[in-house]
């Protein structure tokens, strides 16, 4: 009877802390097999396992439209299948919304090269209703969307740019509506899909985090972890708990300081891997940072390969996925944050491969 209760424990009351499409996977699960069961848990991996599969079928026509060839398409969902990223998801359930936001991220890519694509008239509310579904799973989402549409727009006649600009905002009001307005008057207060964006920015700033989420910064500060925290939180409602952090990092905020944690965030993202405690030995941390560095060096490997000159659909993946990437320089960075760019990198690859194999080809056919 309160809705989606406090993702800590104990009675708080309605909460709007965690992404609600992920709340509601997890809701159908206990309705139907117990809270924290194994069925319930059992079922909710056996969610996942499909969710790859239509991942790896999405990857396949995200590579399929860039690549503009249906090998492109095979080569993009073999990577996807074969890369680790997303199979790490499952050594931990509580992951698993990350392997959600892997799909999401991946439909609402394949929406926005639907969307540009100039041969075909693009659909405002198909565009508008994937955006929104995908920002009930992370209302990031909402950036990546925010990017796709504009290059929906550009180039359009004025009618056909207002018929998308109105379809596209009639499914949000039908979809994302529903939920901002439930959540806000449940809790009492304007809540945009989820309500603790400014708790995350004061976490990311915190000594503890230096930049990044530590386990410290959690243990310090997080109210699920520090019982006081936690008591507090629960005393004073999520709202105004969230308005205190973000009050707390307005007035110690000292912009060379979060510009050199912003770049500490981007570099960490990026390049960086931060060596684990449970890491075993100098082996796997060299296959881990190398895991790591392949969003990055698919992308150098692709700016390569085209001579600096991507075309429109590689110019809107590789910025959807900046986009993906921008909240979290900004708020902190976590390895699990980085896992829903594989579908970039699965296609990027592929389309290096592709070139290598076209470059090959026509170094040894004779003259």
């Amino acid at each position: 009877g309160q809705g989606f209760a406090s993702p800590f424990g104990g009675s708080t009351g309605p909460t709007a802390w965690i992404a609600p499409g992920v709340v509601a996977l997890y809701a159908v699960s206990f309705s139907l097999w117990g809270c924290f069961t194994f069925e319930s848990i059992l079922f909710v991996f056996g969610i996942a396992l499909v969710v790859s599969l239509v991942t790896t079928v999405v990857v396949f026509h995200i590579g399929c439209r860039v690549g503009s060839h249906a090998d492109v398409g095979f080569l993009a969902a073999l990577c996807f299948a074969l890369l680790p990223y997303e199979a790490w998801i499952f050594q931990i359930s509580g992951h698993l919304d990350f392997n959600l936001q892997v799909l999401w991220l991946a439909v609402l890519l394949l929406a926005v090269l639907r969307a540009t694509d100039r041969n075909r008239r693009p659909s405002g509310f198909e565009f508008g209703a994937v955006s929104s579904v995908a920002a009930i799973f992370n209302p990031g989402f909402l950036l990546c969307a925010a990017v796709g549409f504009i290059f929906a727009i550009r180039g359009r006649s004025r009618r056909g740019m207002v018929r998308f600009i109105l379809l596209a905002g009639l499914a949000h009001m039908l979809i994302l509506g529903p939920v901002v307005a439930v959540q806000s008057f449940r809790l009492g207060g304007f809540v945009p899909v989820k309500s603790n964006a400014g708790f995350e920015i004061f976490l990311g700033d915190t000594p503890e985090a230096r930049g990044l989420l530590h386990d410290p910064a959690f243990q310090a500060h997080h109210p699920s972890q520090n019982a006081e925290e936690f008591a507090r939180y629960s005393a004073i409602g999520e709202l105004r708990y969230v308005e205190d952090a973000r009050q707390k990092f307005a007035e110690s905020f000292v912009l060379t300081d979060f510009l050199r944690k912003f770049g500490l965030r981007t570099y960490h993202f990026f390049l960086g891997y931060q060596v684990k405690s449970w890491d075993s030995s100098s082996l796997v941390i060299a296959v881990k940072a190398g895991f790591w560095l392949l969003p990055t060096i698919s992308l150098l490997a692709l700016l390569t390969a085209r001579r600096g000159r991507l075309d429109a659909a590689e110019c809107v993946m590789v910025l959807v996925t900046l986009a993906y990437a921008a909240p979290y320089l900004v708020t902190g960075v976590m390895e699990r944050y980085r896992i829903p760019m594989v579908s970039f990198v699965a296609v990027a690859l592929a389309l290096v491969t592709r070139s290598l194999i076209e470059s090959r080809r026509n170094r040894i056919e004779p003259q």
